[in-house]
């Protein structure tokens, strides 16, 4: 399975470290600066969206719900410099699969995606026997 990546980040220099990091990992990696880019970007068909929650024009929790409407096969990790509760307990209630604060570990970030990935591969693997 081939993985395709959404980062979406209202910071410039963390979208491009982040999308370093996921090529050089074996990952098509997608950019949005906003929320409004990334739902336009969601036509390209990513398998998890990494956003973070604090952007100007929407916030990533409402970001994913509107993808969700459009696409419920997608995978949602957060990155956020917030530790409030209710965000997290908001992604949580979106079947977000991880609540990453930032700043983050490279290990942590390959631990986080890969075991979403992993459970993906088995959905898919359920679903063509």
């Amino acid at each position: 399975m081939r993985k395709k990546l959404l980062v979406v980040d209202d910071e410039f220099d963390i979208v491009n470290m982040l999308r370093d990091y996921f090529e050089m990992s074996g990952y098509d990696v997608l950019t949005a600066l906003s929320g409004a880019e990334a739902l336009e970007k969601l036509r390209l068909q990513p398998d998890m969206i990494l956003l973070d929650i604090n952007m100007p024009d929407m916030d990533g929790l409402e970001l994913i719900q509107q993808m969700q409407k459009k696409n419920n096969q997608i995978q949602f990790i957060v990155l956020s410099g917030y530790a409030e509760f209710s965000y997290a307990e908001t992604a949580i209630r979106l079947g977000v699969k991880a609540y990453l604060l930032k700043p983050v570990s490279n290990d942590d970030l390959k631990e986080a995606f890969d075991k979403v990935y992993k459970e993906m591969e088995q959905t898919a693997s359920i679903r063509q026997e």
